[in-house]
């Protein structure tokens, strides 16, 4: 328990900062009558956007109706006081520190109180232990940075984010992207089995490497070193047939490592691989190694590659068999994970039976739930390749769904390098444009 003088300090410094009083709970405050006088002021300032004077507080008290038990004596002890005499340094770092405990501490209690009146069994242990772990992540996701939003009637608001756009390497891409990915954004590729969607999702993360973006590339199909392999014979120019081989070599690798991005003058991202086992990873699993490894690793990732959306798990209803509702949900949680953290999240998804063996156009009644994703995501692409395209080492990626920069159902030709798994647009072909919607 703090001495009472260091919870008034806290009391009067919080109620001016937002950024900690969002954080901030009345049952944090030990003090008699600290919690009550904290909601009463907190109170006021949700309704005036004010801090309320001495004065005000005491009306505000007695309109609850607690002017008996804390009388104008006691709020003139706790508004004796200057801030002033502190040093901001010192307060600030004060308050977040006590912010942060608090949290975590209530985060404990309410964990301890959940494991003991959860009954366990082999059927709901999966649930009960991701239940527990949102309990403490969910408590302690503190972001100090306090953000207000737009005010429409600033001018400046009304500007459009052109700039936080960056390239994906493909012009097709970044055409009807509107300049590329941008963070805080959901990208989904769809294709039927084995059509190459791990492939395209490997060489938009070359693509990013390359023109100097952090990225991650989750893999919950391919083992981690077969990804590694792919990325590698694309982006250090050895062949599918001899990399096992060219990879003991570690002079060469290393050699040919220090080459990307040389010819675009651009130093490269750093690129990280993981794998999670099949439909046993949630998306609360990749973000808490995606945070870790920027904590670990001193960096910012810009793309987040995952491979891919439907297997996996659905933390939320690990048992359930609606499909809808999995992929909505998962969708969902991915782009509010990319939100959070100012990620671009790209992903893949398989088209049913229907959308096999496609070579005009995907419908998007092609897409296994369709509309689950569909009122989630930011652009959908389709991958169309049949037997002739393929024996012809081509494809053409079809844009399906595009929330902000129309050019719905146009598709544009690609090439590709199977010998190194290189994808690499057609830039002899125009951009075929069945309806543009924009």
């Amino acid at each position: 328990m703090l001495p009472n003088h260091l919870e008034k300090i806290l009391y009067h410094y919080i109620l001016q900062k937002k950024e900690f009083l969002q954080f901030t709970k009345e049952n944090f405050f030990e003090t008699p009558n600290y919690p009550k006088i904290f909601t009463a002021a907190k109170g006021f300032i949700d309704k005036y956007n004010k801090v309320p004077t001495k004065e005000q507080i005491i009306e505000v008290i007695k309109i609850h109706g607690w002017g008996e038990t804390i009388n104008r004596d006691y709020i003139d002890t706790l508004y004796d006081i200057n801030l002033e005499e502190y040093d901001p340094e010192w307060l600030d770092e004060s308050s977040e520190a006590w912010v942060e405990f608090k949290n975590l501490d209530k985060s404990v209690e309410n964990l301890v109180t959940y494991l003991k009146t959860t009954k366990v069994d082999a059927g709901n242990i999966k649930q009960v232990v991701e239940t527990a772990k949102d309990i403490i992540v969910t408590g302690n996701n503190i972001n100090f940075k306090f953000d207000e939003g737009l005010d429409f009637f600033n001018p400046e608001s009304h500007k459009q984010p052109t700039l936080d756009t960056f390239s994906t390497g493909y012009d097709y891409l970044d055409q009807v992207l509107g300049g590329g990915w941008s963070t805080k954004a959901l990208y989904v590729i769809a294709g039927e089995n084995k059509v190459g969607k791990s492939i395209w999702l490997a060489n938009l993360a070359a693509q990013s490497v390359k023109l100097g973006y952090n990225s991650a590339v989750i893999s919950l199909e391919m083992r981690d070193r077969h990804v590694v392999k792919r990325l590698g014979a694309n982006l250090l120019g050895i062949t599918m047939s001899e990399y096992a081989k060219l990879a003991e070599d570690q002079d060469l690798i290393k050699k040919r490592l220090s080459t990307i991005g040389y010819d675009d003058l651009k130093i490269p991202g750093k690129l990280f691989i993981k794998e999670f086992p099949t439909s046993s990873a949630s998306i609360k699993d990749c973000e808490r190694w995606l945070l870790q490894m920027e904590q670990i690793k001193g960096i910012k990732f810009k793309t987040v590659f995952i491979d891919y959306i439907n297997i996996l798990m659905n933390w939320r209803n690990p048992n359930s068999e609606n499909t809808y509702l999995k992929i909505k949900q998962i969708a969902e949680d991915m782009r509010a994970m990319g939100a959070r953290n100012n990620w671009a999240i790209i992903t893949v998804t398989q088209l049913n039976r229907s959308g096999f063996a496609a070579s005009g156009s995907i419908s998007l009644s092609s897409i296994a739930e369709s509309s689950g994703l569909g009122h989630t995501v930011d652009w959908m692409g389709g991958i169309i390749q049949d037997e002739l395209m393929y024996a012809n080492q081509e494809y053409m990626l079809q844009t399906m769904l595009n929330r902000n920069e129309g050019y719905k159902n146009s598709r544009k030709k690609f090439s590709i390098d199977y010998s190194h798994m290189r994808i690499l647009e057609d830039m002899n072909s125009q951009i075929i444009l069945d309806t543009i919607n924009g």
